[in-house]
């Protein structure tokens, strides 16, 4: 893992895991660590672990099909109030080429007929900015950005 304040003063962490859930735990705990004491660290109530844990697991679950020994490579720049995301791993491109929509799953049905998933990419897209994604050459990129910016007492951005 590495760490370094670039001179327009964001904080860039690159690191490279496993794609196992344990790996990314383990990635996501560390980055939390080195973010303690930052000045430019995101505000606690800031949603950017889910989202960005959300998408670590989609990769693991799906462009690696729950297999060890996949390479996830992540970079995360913290800035003032945006944190920018690029995800990238060379396990089987996402259907059809593309991000998926991000329809909500249907939750109007009886409690035993309620879906276990379907959820992951509405709250990815719900939570993010400019979502991208690309499969060239065996390989998979993903970015997007997430505001950091304060709450305000409704719920937007101060």
């Amino acid at each position: 893992m590495q760490a370094e304040r670039l001179d327009d003063g964001a904080f860039l962490i690159s690191c490279r895991m496993d794609s196992t859930p344990d790996d990314v735990q383990s990635s996501l705990l560390d980055i939390n660590t080195l973010l303690q004491g930052e000045e430019i660290a995101p505000p606690p109530d800031s949603i950017w672990e889910l989202v960005v844990a959300e998408v670590l697991n989609n990769i693991v679950e799906h462009a690696y099909q729950d297999r060890a020994g996949g390479d996830i490579l992540l970079r995360l720049r913290f800035g003032h109030e945006r944190l920018t995301v690029e995800f990238t791993d060379f396990g089987l491109p996402m259907p059809s080429g593309m991000a998926p929509d991000g329809a909500l799953a249907n939750v109007d049905v009886p409690v035993e007929e309620l879906p276990e998933g379907g959820f992951g990419w509405f709250l990815i897209r719900s939570l993010s900015e400019d979502l991208t994604y690309c499969h060239d050459g065996g390989r998979n990129l993903l970015t997007l950005a997430i505001s950091l910016a304060p709450k305000g007492p409704h719920g937007t951005s101060s």
